[in-house]
């Protein structure tokens, strides 16, 4: 049986995602190792031109595709390219894009008509339900339609006589994870040492956390499953010895650092730092609790792994809404200052337009944040993901989100002879927090990230700080006088306003077709960029006379 298992994702501006592809890896070594009957001829693709030609060469039995938001229109694309080539090649989906409730997962299934079998998540890992569709092929002796004779474990299709929803029975999680057979030991990710993207591993699955804007935050994810300590250890050393030392080293986990295995694991990590001098930068998301262990993981990595405070919101009412377990203000002044002695720059994370904030209980939030000691904050545009709670319609309805679709930008391309764009879905108002905040709220932003991210003034700043006047105070001052700010600058705020409210369409298709419309405007750059960091980039220095005079202004 020839399967193709591929995690596409974009090239042509930028790449949508750095990371080895280890989700459909793990795909692979679980079937050959649980596969009974018959061989596996099993090919990994990450680049969507490989897979092309793949295609082109030979028909697979299955072409199995991870789908999430950054590669959606891409994988629908080559799941019907594929189907072009030879009808009978089964189509199969995976992944954390796969709304919660029934109705909707029958007209997602609808919607993504090019695919034959969505392998559920993520309430679950895909590696069991995955097995189930080879299973299921087999049995019928590779014949296509038989596929679909009755459900399938772990996975739902439409019945391609009846067009009627067939949803199979849940599928367990795999509670012992060393099962997974390493595609690291078996070589599957050789080919990527070569390539500069970042070698990915995940330590353990699951979140106690229940997020609601999160598709980690779901109920069956809550219990926590892990590797043991010695095959993370050789995997760690696998990759070590063959990958170049500057390249960074990716934890799929959500809360590294919170649980005692982490420090054992921070301990082998700084053991292979001081042997081969990787890795030298740790990407990860670090634990929300734990202060004492989440410092002693940092410590140990000499400084290699930064804590996101990803605290989303500090409005009480907003976290009981999303049902999230904020980190403790004290915690995050403390491990800001741990940071700050190992001379690293600290992170706060917010997200905009989540329900109950208001313009001034987030305002509140970055002030808390900066008063903390963060150095750099980032405020997140709430996105609506298929896998979270809040993405469900009662939770649309009940806390009434206005939603606005947008291009992910600079995710593009042109593989199969037809342009292909990303798009998100995004909150852009809610009973509390009015559009008119929503852009109120960019523009600081923007400012905030021109004049304070990563201390691009840090002298002046300090310099206000003897003066009495603390960050917050400065950056507020500067945005109620956004109207008196020098021409230039006054004009690259005018601008950022105007394509941040020309990005919002209202609904997916207009978007889509905009971006059909202008996509030689896409590929030269003349539209479709990040906008915060296009215009903070011309506000600190094609502008920087204007901005400069202007925050002295804000620092008197």
């Amino acid at each position: 049986m020839r399967i193709y298992l591929a995690d596409l994702g974009h090239n042509l501006l930028t790449r949508s995602s750095d990371i080895y592809p280890l989700g459909i890896a793990n795909l692979a070594t679980w079937a050959k190792a649980h596969h009974v009957g018959g061989e596996l001829d099993i090919r990994l693709y990450r680049e969507p031109e490989d897979l092309k030609a793949a295609l082109d060469d030979t028909a697979p039995d299955i072409l199995a595709l991870a789908n999430y938001a950054w590669n959606n229109r891409l994988a629908r694309q080559f799941a019907g390219y594929a189907k072009k080539k030879n009808r009978q090649t089964l189509t199969v989906f995976g992944g954390p894009n796969w709304p919660l409730t029934l109705p909707e997962q029958e007209s997602f299934l609808h919607e993504m008509c090019e695919f034959d079998v969505a392998v559920e998540g993520p309430t679950y890992e895909g590696e069991r339900a995955f097995l189930e569709v080879v299973r299921r092929l087999h049995e019928v002796s590779g014949r296509y339609a038989g596929v679909f004779d009755g459900p399938i474990k772990g996975c739902a299709f439409l019945d391609p006589k009846t067009r009627q929803f067939v949803k199979g029975p849940e599928i367990g999680r795999i509670e012992n994870l060393d099962e997974i057979p390493s595609p690291y030991l078996a070589g599957l990710l050789d080919p990527y040492f070569a390539t500069g993207y970042f070698p990915m591993m995940q330590i353990a699955r699951g979140c106690p956390f229940s997020c609601t804007f999160c598709n980690s935050g779901v109920a069956q994810n809550s219990k926590i499953f892990a590797h043991s300590i010695e095959n993370v250890k050789a995997d760690l050393d696998y990759v070590a010895k063959r990958v170049k030392p500057e390249i960074t080293l990716c934890l799929a986990d959500d809360n590294f650092g919170m649980y005692q295995r982490d420090e054992e694991i921070a301990d082998y990590l700084a053991h292979l730092q001081d042997k081969f001098g990787w890795p030298k930068y740790i990407r990860t998301t670090t634990g929300k609790n734990n202060k004492e262990r989440i410092i002693r993981v940092m410590r140990k990595v000499h400084g290699a792994m930064p804590m996101t405070a990803a605290v989303q919101s500090m409005n009480p009412a907003v976290l009981k809404n999303i049902k999230r377990d904020n980190i403790k203000l004290e915690t995050y002044a403390a491990i800001q200052d741990e940071l700050k002695s190992q001379g690293m720059q600290s992170y706060g994370e917010l997200i905009l337009s989540l329900p109950g904030e208001t313009k001034a209980s987030f305002m509140k939030s970055v002030k808390d944040l900066l008063d903390a000691g963060a150095q750099r904050i980032s405020a997140h545009q709430l996105m609506l993901l298929h896998g979270a709670e809040l993405s469900n319609p009662d939770s649309r309805e009940r806390f009434g989100l206005e939603t606005r679709w947008r291009l992910v930008a600079r995710n593009i391309g042109n593989y199969t002879g037809e342009p292909v764009s990303e798009v998100e879905e995004m909150v852009v108002a809610t009973p509390t927090f009015t559009y008119a905040d929503y852009l109120d709220t960019r523009v600081f932003h923007l400012l905030l990230t021109i004049y304070y991210y990563e201390s691009n003034f840090e002298e002046a700043f300090a310099w206000a700080r003897l003066a009495g006047v603390s960050p917050f105070e400065a950056m507020t001052k500067l945005h109620a006088l956004v109207a008196e700010a020098p021409p230039e600058l006054r004009r690259v705020i005018d601008e950022f306003v105007r394509e941040s409210e020309e990005e919002l369409f209202h609904s997916a298709d207009d978007c889509l077709a905009w971006a059909q419309a202008h996509y030689d405007g896409l590929v030269s750059g003349e539209v479709g960029d990040n906008l915060l960091s296009k215009y903070s980039m011309i506000g600190r220095f094609y502008v920087l006379g204007p901005a400069l005079e202007f925050l002295e202004r804000g620092l008197r």
